[in-house]
């Protein structure tokens, strides 16, 4: 049987503000579902560069 010991981390604030924003946007079914919907248009080509990005506007 193995037993786990506790420890004491510590780490600076912003280090602990980033992985608690990290662990809710992975939380976040809506912005999961955006991201990946947006790698399968980068994945089919779906892009527009800068530029034309600019243009439409």
């Amino acid at each position: 049987m193995t037993t786990t010991k506790s420890r004491l981390v510590s780490i600076p604030k912003s280090d602990l503000d980033s992985l608690e924003a990290t662990i809710e946007t992975l939380e976040n079914e809506y912005v999961m579902g955006q991201l990946e919907r947006s790698g399968q248009d980068i994945l089919k080509g779906k892009v527009r560069t800068m530029r034309e990005f600019l243009e439409e506007l």
